[in-house]
Parts: structure tokens; C-alpha cells; sequence
């Protein structure tokens, strides 16, 4: 590692992703990591070389861009599994993004500009089992080997239609990510599809399957949805088998998991059953940064912004992104009386290009929702009885 590191000393840019095993492990990790210069691909594996530390320098190097595709999640593991931080990134997605291009993904680019197709057909393999094969190991290498070359493409482009500032303040924002630790909800089992359908009684036992297929998934080092089936757990909750006939009986239930979990599956039915009736969701806490007049500001915000996307020729993205929106829109509400503050979440590009209008606009009282009488859709509550919701993650 120490020598690969000094491989990489001196040069402007590297090209980065990783592969890791959330599809099949509940404890997920970094199982590969692919690291491309100007000459060579490397392929890492971090279940070996345990201490990837002569690294950090480089990723924390202001001075050498590291490209990569979709990188969010990739950055997010790396600060996470490694505590390495993470400066002066290009990510490809975000650049085909903001020039409105169709195919997104890596293959499809790849396919685009080098007119070379990659393989899809590795795309879920379990990274973390050991011995790799030669097909995974290059199908890895092959994640980073275009990556320096399409990034020149795509910054050509995004500076001849001079998009290059807005994607550099996109590409600021994911440096920016930071990891959060996981924490399970036991009263997520309601959005189990079927759970609302279900009696009371039978919710309550539902509750218990859905915390003890959790519990042992952690046990297991499994993905959860690999350990039992969401479908399964609503149907044993439905039908309620009390003996092992009737549990083998049940649909979904396939001879290795009633025979690896078929006797504490009764005993979890059972305790569900000693349990009280579960008969309402519980009311998640009232969400204050989203009230009526805030959420009507937040729609101002949008049909201003997709206006602006209009006149410009480019996606919404491009003019704000959703999180900026939801912040600006909330800044009234948090700060009433301090409107220089009102914008400060945004780079100082974007408030030399929008910051007039947007201020006005928030300081423009809001009593009735805009955009027309534009249908609504419906979303999940999550305010206690304030009668509001967050907007959708996707608006």
C-alpha cells in the first residue's frame, strides 16, 4: 500500500470506486477498491490489506481530483469504513447529469463515447466472498479504466455550454456527505406491505417477527430481506400457524427456512400473541419546519425554480438542487428576523446568480398555495396532527 501510495505521488488525478456487500450483509463493508492513474488499474481488496491508511493523503489531497461515477455512496464508505476525508472530486453521473443527458449510467456512457460495452452481468455479486474470480477482478478494474477519459468529455462539454460552475458547486456538495450511523426502528414493520391490512392482534405478532428477523439478521451478518422474506413475515402474521404442520404449510415457507428457524418462528407467534393489540401507527413527533405557509413557500420556490430551468435550457438540478430548496424554504421559519442568513446554506455562485430573486421571494408574504391549483400528490404524513407533510424526497 505504502508503495502504491507513492505510485500515485505527484499526479493530478486519480479514478476511484468500490464495491461493497450491502446487497448480502447486514453489517455491510468495502470489499473492493479500485484505484485508476494515468498508466495503470489497481484493484484493492480491503479483506486483506487491512489498513489502507497510506491512502488517506491522497483522498485528502486538495491537489489531485479523484473521478468518480455515482460517488456519493462510494465517498460515504470511505469516511465511514476508513475515516478518510475525501477533497476535489469529479463525479461523471453528476456531470452527464447537468448536461441533461439521457443515459446515466457508466455502461451506457461507456457505451456513448468509447463505443465499448461493459458487462452488467456482475453487477450483484457478493464482493465479499473470497477467492475472486478473474471475470470479477476485471470487471472491477474495468469500473475506473475510462473514468479519467470520460471526465475530459464531459468537462469539455459542461465548459462549452458553461455549466462548469454548476457542477462544481454539485461536486462541493459531495464532498460534503457525511455518513450516519444505522439505527433500527422496531415500528418501521408498518411499512410492511399488508401490515395496515391485518387485524390488531395479528399486528402485534407481525411487531415480533419483524424484530426477530432483524436481531438475527445482525446475528447472521445477513441482509435481512436474505434471512426472511417482507411477504413471509405478513403472511405467518396472517395466518397465524400454532404448529409445525401448519407452519411448513404455510405459503412462502420453503424447507430451509423451516427447518433453520421453523421452531422460533412458533415461539415468536406465540409471544406476538401474549402481546397487546397494536392498533394505530404511532404519531411520529410534529415536524415545526414544515408548516402550512412554509410548505406553500417551498412550492413558490419550486415553480420559480423550474421556471429559471426554462429560461436557462437545463434540468431543475442544475438551478437548485432539492435539499437547497427545502432549506430556503425553511429559513424564514428558523431565522424570521435575520434575512441575510436566509441563503447562507447556498455557494457564492448561487447567490450571485439567484440571491436577489429568491429573497424577494421569501420576503413576499405567502397565505395560499401557489402553481395553479396543481394536484397534489400523496405523500406520508410526517407531522403529529399539525396536518402538514415534508415534501417528497423526489420533488
Amino acid at each position: 500500500m505504502e508503495q502504491l501510495a507513492a505510485h500515485f505521488e505527484g499526479m493530478d488525478r486519480i479514478s476511484v470506486d468500490l464495491e461493497s456487500d450491502s446487497f448480502y450483509s447486514y453489517h455491510e463493508k468495502v470489499c473492493l477498491l479500485q484505484v485508476s492513474s494515468a498508466t495503470d488499474d489497481f484493484v484493492i481488496d480491503p479483506l486483506s490489506v487491512l489498513d489502507l491508511s497510506p491512502l488517506g493523503a491522497i483522498f485528502r489531497d486538495p491537489k489531485v481530483e479523484k473521478i468518480f461515477h455515482a460517488g456519493e455512496y462510494d465517498i460515504l464508505c470511505l469516511k465511514r469504513d476508513y475515516g478518510f476525508e475525501v477533497n476535489n472530486v469529479f463525479d461523471t453521473m453528476i456531470a452527464a447529469r447537468i448536461l441533461g443527458s439521457k443515459e446515466l449510467g457508466l455502461a451506457s456512457l461507456i457505451q456513448k463515447y468509447f463505443d465499448v460495452t461493459l458487462s452488467k452481468k456482475l453487477q450483484r455479486s457478493d464482493w465479499g466472498k473470497r477467492p475472486l474470480t478473474a471475470a470479477q477482478i476485471e470487471y472491477a478494474r474495468l469500473d475506473t479504466h475510462y473514468l479519467s477519459e470520460l471526465r475530459d468529455i464531459l468537462h469539455g462539454e459542461l465548459t462549452k455550454r458553461d455549466l462548469d460552475g454548476d457542477a462544481d458547486d454539485e461536486f462541493a456538495r459531495l464532498v460534503r456527505v457525511q455518513p450516519t450511523e444505522r439505527v433500527f426502528d422496531p415500528d418501521s414493520f408498518w411499512r410492511l406491505p399488508g401490515a395496515r391490512a391485518i387485524s390488531a392482534q395479528q399486528r402485534a405478532v407481525l411487531k415480533e417477527l419483524y424484530y426477530y428477523r432483524e436481531k438475527t439478521a445482525a446475528q447472521m451478518d445477513r441482509a435481512a430481506f436474505r434471512v426472511l422474506p417482507e411477504q413471509l413475515l405478513v403472511r405467518l402474521a396472517e395466518v397465524l400457524p400454532r404448529d409445525l404442520d401448519g407452519l411448513q404449510k404455510t405459503r412462502g415457507m420453503t424447507p430451509y427456512l423451516f427447518n433453520r428457524f421453523g421452531k422460533e418462528l412458533l415461539d415468536i407467534i406465540e409471544a406476538g400473541l401474549a402481546k397487546a393489540p397494536i392498533e394505530k401507527e404511532p404519531e411520529r413527533p410534529a415536524n415545526r419546519r414544515w408548516d402550512t405557509v412554509t410548505m406553500h413557500r417551498y412550492e413558490a420556490l419550486r415553480q420559480w425554480r423550474k421556471k429559471k430551468a426554462e429560461d436557462r435550457g437545463v434540468d431543475t438540478v442544475v438551478i437548485l438542487a432539492t435539499d437547497d430548496l427545502r432549506e430556503i424554504a425553511q429559513a424564514p421559519l428558523r431565522n424570521p428576523h435575520d434575512a441575510e442568513s436566509w441563503l447562507s446554506t447556498l455557494s457564492e455562485r448561487k447567490r450571485e446568480l439567484y440571491g436577489e430573486e429568491l429573497l424577494a421571494l421569501l420576503s413576499t408574504p405567502v397565505s395560499a398555495p401557489v402553481g395553479g391549483g396543481r394536484k397534489r400528490r400523496r405523500r406520508r404524513r410526517s407531522g403529529g396532527g399539525n396536518g402538514t407533510a415534508a415534501p417528497p424526497a423526489d420533488a
